[in-house]
């Protein structure tokens, strides 16, 4: 699939080189030739669009994700099928994913702030327009290093999460979606996802950022997923006895396993996330808090 795109031309655009790849398709760079305007393609595996039930769906969302505008997600121009590939035309950014930046940079409660505020504002959003992500883990947070010293943070993927027919199979139906490590158990459980399963997601990945490590860690998908819905989760003043009361309480709120027991929307658990970092005076809001180092 890579080399056989490399100098085709899709919707006016030519294929350049290879940006990431992961399993549902490869995003390449791409030069539109009428005006040299650059970005990004995402092509989808040829295998989804043999999928009807994907098909349908990827039009639905894709029609969605393009009407999507905000500050903090990624602007989609355009999506389509081509020579039986499914793919989405979408800003480029030049910078890391948070996935990537957590691999050899820590975080303190003010710094995760900056991931936090932006982030929430685009789930708000998109819950308003009656959007999930259902994928939201920190591989779908990016960093624009090209608007300032100050990276400029875009959530990519809206819509895109769920995958019929093609996901891993994690409960004996094989019908839960997403990412394991950062999967609401009602999700892992095969159950319908609401935008309580988004914000369950936000509590995984900031607990990563504060702490350095997931709560749920495992050898199979399996494994990791059923953790989500049967254990406790690791109490974060267990794992570092000077991590702030108040973060505590909100990452053990936001990780509930009962929907109805957790952060409702995006908005009040920015607003929760804000009114904690308030709290703690300006040498803990500075303190690193990891009980891992990064790995790079």
């Amino acid at each position: 699939m890579d080399e056989q795109l490399i100098g085709q031309v899709i919707d006016g655009y030519v294929i350049g080189p290879l940006i990431a790849a992961g399993g549902m398709g490869r995003i390449y760079q791409a030069l539109r030739e009428r005006d040299r305007r650059i970005a990004a393609i995402k092509v989808l595996m040829p295998e989804y669009a043999l999928d009807e039930s994907f098909r349908i769906r990827f039009w639905r969302e894709a029609e969605l994700m393009s009407t999507l505008r905000h500050p903090h997600i990624i602007p989609v121009y355009h999506y389509g099928e081509w020579s039986g590939y499914l793919y989405i035309i979408m800003k480029l950014v030049r910078g890391p994913s948070l996935e990537r930046v957590l691999q050899f940079r820590t975080f303190t409660p003010l710094s995760a702030w900056a991931i936090v505020r932006p982030v929430t504002e685009a789930l708000g959003f998109g819950h308003r327009q009656q959007v999930l992500h259902r994928d939201l883990k920190t591989a779908n947070i990016l960093l624009d290093a090209d608007q300032g010293s100050r990276p400029h943070v875009y959530l990519s993927d809206f819509g895109l999460g769920k995958r019929p027919g093609f996901d891993r199979t994690l409960t004996a139906d094989g019908i839960s979606v997403g990412t394991p490590e950062y999967m609401a158990p009602e999700v892992a459980m095969g159950g319908q996802a609401d935008p309580r399963a988004d914000l369950y997601s936000m509590g995984v990945m900031i607990y990563e950022m504060l702490l350095g490590r997931l709560p749920f860690q495992g050898q199979s998908a399996q494994m990791i997923a059923l953790a989500h819905v049967d254990d406790p989760v690791p109490r974060p003043r267990l794992l570092r006895r000077d991590f702030p009361r108040s973060l505590e309480t909100l990452l053990l709120r936001g990780l509930e396993k009962r929907p109805d027991a957790r952060f409702q929307t995006a908005d009040e658990l920015r607003q929760a996330y804000f009114e904690a970092l308030s709290t703690l005076d300006e040498a803990a809001r500075r303190q690193c808090y990891w009980v891992e180092q990064p790995r790079a």
